[in-house]
């Protein structure tokens, strides 16, 4: 990949799996969602977005990469992009759904596991993930003759992607899967905060990160107005077997995969010079 100049890189995270990169003047965003509909809405309604919490959250926006198509990764997205024009690249059922919900085909790219893609501002390599077994939420072709507002169980995903990006002198690699095959090595490594010490160790091996921040581990049932809290992790052989997710646990498995990394809990929206996390991390380390 091309070697970008080194300029200013900062990350916010949006809460769940939603991230914002300021690249310069350029906004990059990753599964953006901010509206959490409520968990009686996993079965039923056609919930919508809240337009006036993404307009002050997300004032604009140049793309918008999306890892999957589940609700909570996509529901905000066409909202974001019909307001900002940012252009949206997804699966072929992330394609369809903007679709549907009305964004126009100029603004939308399909993209594939081994596409390298050229922003302006960065390059980014698209690759495989592979996504947890959820009942309801398992891969397949969308419903034919969707009517808007959607069922949250209508966001099919189809493909799962991780992303590698490269920018302002820096690598990131945003990992959505389960699988700790064939990641690539990066200075940032955002993951799931949920698996076994051996996911870690494989994973971090391969990236060798010198940052890793958590994600997708709060509840997105959850509104924004209240403080942010652990969700469910999946059940375990203990007492008892339905556990919040523990940041704790998290970071010990870090440091034990590779004790050079620091890890970054991020505070919501909080908005964090990426040099200047790597250059607390080096100091740290001497």
């Amino acid at each position: 990949m091309k070697t970008l100049p080194d300029k200013k890189l900062a990350f916010a995270w949006l809460g769940v799996a939603g991230i914002k990169l300021c690249i310069n003047s350029h906004t990059l965003l990753i599964d953006p969602f901010l509206t959490r509909p409520p968990l009686h809405n996993v079965l039923w309604g056609r919930p919508t977005s809240n337009t006036a919490l993404l307009a002050e959250k997300i004032p604009q926006a140049d793309h918008i990469l999306v890892t999957h198509a589940h609700y909570d990764h996509l529901m905000d997205v066409p909202e974001i992009a019909l307001r900002t024009g940012a252009i949206v690249l997804g699966s072929f059922n992330t394609y369809q759904l903007m679709q549907i919900l009305g964004v126009p085909v100029t603004r939308l790219r399909v993209i594939h596991a081994g596409d390298e893609i050229s922003l302006p501002y960065a390059q980014v390599k698209v690759m495989a993930g592979r996504h947890p077994f959820i009942p309801a939420y398992t891969p397949g072709r969308l419903k034919r003759n969707l009517c808007p507002p959607l069922r949250l169980c209508e966001y099919r995903m189809d493909d799962c992607f991780s992303f590698h990006i490269q920018a302002a002198g820096m690598q990131m690699l945003v990992w959505s899967s389960v699988s700790s095959q064939a990641a690539l090595p990066a200075d940032m490594l955002l993951l799931r905060a949920v698996a076994n010490p051996r996911w870690y160790r494989d994973l971090l091996a391969q990236v060798k990160p010198r940052l890793a921040i958590p994600t997708h581990w709060d509840d997105q049932f959850r509104e924004l107005s209240e403080p942010v809290r652990p969700f469910f992790s999946p059940p375990m052989p203990a007492f008892p077997p339905i556990q919040r997710i523990n940041l704790q646990k998290f970071t010990d498995r870090i440091h034990h995969s590779e004790p050079a990394c620091r890890v970054l809990v991020p505070e919501i929206f909080q908005l964090y010079d990426l040099h200047h996390e790597l250059g607390q991390r080096a100091a740290a380390h001497n």
